[in-house]
């Protein structure tokens, strides 16, 4: 199951060691991802979540299940995303933990 990693995510650390560089992969970086093509903000953020599940990044995970959910996405979305990955890119236990993963961030939204 899903393990803490004991230490912040990845962005926030960076953030905390290099502040500038942090805010340049977010402001210049996903910037320009997101404006690339014609896929609305809900669809991009419910397939960025196949890729947190692979590498099995549960912060990043929850950072996009999150923005998914605030762009319009379901619960039910956001669940079924984590299961799409399962035999393609990942195994059962990465898409076990990215279902837990979405129950907390969907249980702290309310």
């Amino acid at each position: 199951m899903a393990k803490p990693t004991g230490r912040m995510g990845s962005v926030p650390e960076l953030r905390s060691r290099f502040p500038a560089v942090a805010e340049g992969f977010q402001a210049a970086m996903r910037k320009g991802v997101d404006t690339a093509g014609p896929l609305n903000t809900g669809t991009r953020e419910l397939i960025l979540l196949a890729g947190y599940i692979t590498a099995r990044q549960g912060e990043g995970f929850k950072t996009h299940a999150s923005r998914a959910l605030a762009a319009g996405a379901t619960p039910e979305e956001v669940r079924h995303a984590c299961v799409l990955v399962l035999g393609a890119t990942a195994a059962l236990e990465p898409v076990v933990d990215a279902l837990i993963w979405a129950d907390e961030v969907i249980a702290a939204r309310g």
